[in-house]
């Protein structure tokens, strides 16, 4: 028997018609046409139009329930398309005259796409399947991220979105396959950070079939903060009498289902990681969702040209921005001695602490709400949108050697603190890059700030960057760094390295405002990787002072123009002496802090 033609792209993105139907059919003028030559071709990829659909409702879970919320939910997600057409999204960074659609993925290595080429992952996919839709109907950017970092916890990734997934995010997404287990707490704090420290107030993709997970989704629908997200399965949703199938009469979408797309051999090539056709359906699966909400979208920019009136419409400006005040989690909460702090930064904080809230977390009155204060993250992870380690770091780094990759020495560390990456790490993309001439194309690098104690101390300066302070400061208490930070936390690579590595909490000494901190206390209730905690909660002593600082760059109008441009000086030093290079240095990773 002759093998069946496929579509693996090993050099370019994969084409996402038919090789058939490309000789026979060019791109209509007509999206009516457009959008049913794609369906017809998802039904032919996997089964006909039946079977496909039946795989599609096991593949995609809607946090709306009822048949009108879901369509009320689709026509939400066509809202975010409309308002990228019509340029109603300002962005201060590309200029408002840019119109552009946004959707970024997180997650592990499952998103990035590992035993796979980078852009045979499963965002590419969706990219190549709705791309021609925004830019020859709607005269739209369409961006697809893939920002996921192989081998991370949703923490402390989900403090740092603006930094990783972009703040001009329409759609964000977070896969919990593999290392999370089966909890929902850490998932609904991405969520409420997603909401309330992203300006468009995303749509949230979940890439997990897990209950608990699903039920946010559920809650956080019915008390419309997020009406159109969305949980997505994986091959799991494929049934399993079909893949039994002999190669040749099987769906097309489901051909040579065991092969990577990389050469054999390649690092990642792991039996949890989706191979190449597996990232194919996820893509499909994503793409049917979005055509939906795509072929309503139409449908309203026709409607808005022929009327010339939004409210012909019905959209709200109000249903796509940030929000601050939430209702209570409906996850259970850290209860211990050192955890309030914690909650805030993860949760957010009760605004009237004697208040009671309905069960399913919908907010009933304002005397329910939880208010979310201001996140700022600096790391030096990539791949990196926006906000690097390098903007807070005042002094005590060594000079950059220029190869990320190249082992570092003594000497190196000798003279400062190394940007560097683990051992780990750095043997997975020297393997990578041997892959090809160009390596497997992945973006994302652990790279962080290392010291050991003759590196000598680092010193920060985090910036207060909002909320204003509409009232003046004219008491020396004003300066106090209670008056302005909240919380202050310091992350470390996720790596396990040995009984004699670096313990945060135990082999720094750490001056914040001039004063030595008395307390580390690891955070257990997040920012966990493989049961060990990377995240330290570090106590801001109340006698801590911030320094009034002088911006040299243009005033952008966040903060107010008297005296309230602030920072917190930041000092860490290695003082255990057990600390080596080879044992494990300290590493800073991320450094998180929450203002008011």
């Amino acid at each position: 028997n002759k093998k069946p033609e496929r579509i693996i792209a090993k050099k370019a993105p994969q084409k996402v018609i038919d090789q058939k139907q490309d000789q026979d059919q060019s791109p209509s003028d007509n999206w009516h046409e457009m959008i049913q030559s794609i369906r017809d071709t998802f039904y032919h990829r996997y089964g006909g139009e039946s079977e496909a659909l039946s795989m599609l409702d096991r593949g995609v879970k809607t946090a709306a329930q009822k048949e009108v919320d879901k369509k009320r939910a689709v026509k939400h997600t066509a809202e975010r398309m409309v308002r990228a057409a019509l340029g109603m999204n300002k962005d201060s960074e590309f200029g408002d005259e840019m119109r552009k659609f946004v959707i970024s993925f997180g997650g592990y290595s499952v998103t990035v796409g590992r035993g796979n080429y980078y852009h045979q992952s499963y965002p590419f996919i969706l990219q190549n399947i709705i791309q021609p839709f925004f830019e020859k109907f709607m005269n739209v950017k369409l961006i697809v991220r893939n920002s996921a970092i192989g081998g991370i916890p949703s923490f402390p990734y989900g403090w740092c979105l603006p930094n990783f997934l972009g703040d001009d995010s329409d759609v964000i997404s977070w896969d919990y396959g593999m290392n999370e287990g089966n909890g929902a707490e850490a998932f609904e704090a991405y969520l409420r950070q997603g909401v309330s420290n992203l300006s468009k107030r995303p749509m949230m993709i979940l890439l997990d079939n897990k209950r608990s997970r699903i039920d946010v989704l559920k809650a956080y629908h019915k008390s419309n903060i997020l009406l159109d997200s969305i949980a997505v399965g994986r091959g799991e949703v494929v049934k399993k009498d079909l893949l039994a199938k002999p190669e040749e009469e099987r769906p097309v979408g489901l051909q040579h289902w065991d092969e990577w797309g990389a050469p054999p051999g390649s690092p990642g090539q792991s039996n949890w990681h989706p191979k190449y056709m597996e990232h194919e359906l996820i893509g499909w699966m994503l793409a049917m969702h979005f055509l939906d909400a795509i072929e309503v979208a139409l449908g309203m920019l026709d409607t808005i040209k022929e009327k010339g009136n939004l409210a012909d419409v019905g959209m709200m400006e109000e249903d796509h921005q940030r929000l601050v005040l939430l209702p209570e989690p409906v996850a259970t909460l850290p209860t211990g001695p050192t955890d309030t702090s914690v909650t805030h930064v993860l949760f957010g904080t009760k605004m009237f602490e004697n208040s009671s809230t309905s069960g399913d977390g919908a907010a009933e009155d304002e005397s329910s709400l939880w208010h979310m204060d201001r996140i700022s993250c600096r790391s030096n992870f990539l791949p990196n949108i926006n906000g690097h380690m390098s903007e807070i770091t005042v002094s005590g780094v060594a000079e950059e050697v220029g190869d990320d990759l190249m082992d570092k020495t003594d000497d190196h560390y000798n003279s400062g603190w190394v940007i560097d990456v683990g051992k780990v790490e750095r043997d997975t993309k020297r393997k990578v890059a041997k892959v090809g001439k160009n390596g497997l194309g992945y973006i994302d690098m652990k790279l962080a700030l290392y010291g050991i104690p003759e590196s000598g101390t680092l010193k920060l300066s985090l910036p207060h960057e909002g909320p204003v302070h509409t009232h003046k400061h004219e008491h020396d208490s004003d300066m106090n760094a209670g008056h302005w930070f909240e919380t202050l936390v310091l992350c470390e690579v996720n790596e396990k390295r040995g009984d004699n590595e670096c313990k945060m909490d135990e082999d720094l000494k750490i001056v914040v405002g001039g004063i030595e901190v008395a307390k580390i206390s690891k955070i257990t209730s997040a920012a966990n990787y493989l049961k060990k905690a990377i995240c330290n909660n570090v106590e801001i002593p109340k006698e801590a002072k911030v320094k009034t600082i002088l911006l040299e760059e243009e005033d952008t109008g966040l903060l107010a123009p008297t005296d309230d441009k602030v920072a917190l000086e930041v000092e860490i030093t290695v003082i255990g002496k057990h600390v080596t290079r080879d044992n494990g240095a300290c590493s800073i990773s991320h450094v998180v802090w929450q203002t008011h």
